[in-house]
């Protein structure tokens, strides 16, 4: 099973969301080949999908998980802002200006509290935290390697479920 300090020395490939969904791949880039069409993927990613952020060195947050559901420049925050259409929101406009595509940001601590909350250095001096918020068996984050079938760390509300 995959464990976050393998990510330890891994540079940040991309970051994006699907949905309300954060995702970053870690590592060189990698084909694979998903539902019938060839990707370009990191040879580590991270599935989000509770509350997390990104904080700076001085302990700001330069991003959060709710950010996806906050207008980005340019839009407004009325009946018809859409969240879900990519480049609309907040986290959209973020996520790239902090981990721009081929900056060489890499990890430089990565590892586990007793809950399962992630949490993860990067050498530009950002941190991520994640929270596991649930009390069941609901998929909080995953750890994997794309392309691969098995050894994908899964943390749900009850802890590390094996894949």
């Amino acid at each position: 099973m995959i464990q976050p300090e393998e990510l330890v020395g891994k540079s940040v490939c991309k970051i994006g969301r699907a949905a309300a969904m954060c995702w970053i791949h870690f590592g060189r880039p990698v084909e694979i080949e998903s539902r019938g069409r060839k990707r370009i993927v990191g040879e580590f990613a991270l599935d989000l999908d509770c509350p997390w952020r990104i904080r700076n060195s001085s302990g700001g947050i330069e991003l959060g998980s709710a950010d996806m559901f906050v207008p980005a420049s340019g839009h407004i925050l009325d009946e018809d802002f859409n969240w879900d259409v990519q480049g609309n929101n907040l986290f959209d406009e973020k996520a790239k200006l902090l981990f721009p595509e081929g900056s060489q940001i890499t990890v430089t601590t990565a590892g586990l509290s007793g809950n399962c909350d992630l949490t993860i250095t990067f050498s530009n001096g950002l941190c991520l935290e994640s929270f596991v918020n649930a009390s069941s068996q609901e998929e909080c984050w995953r750890l994997f390697m794309p392309g691969l079938e098995h050894g994908d760390l899964v943390v749900t509300g009850v802890g590390i479920k094996r894949c």
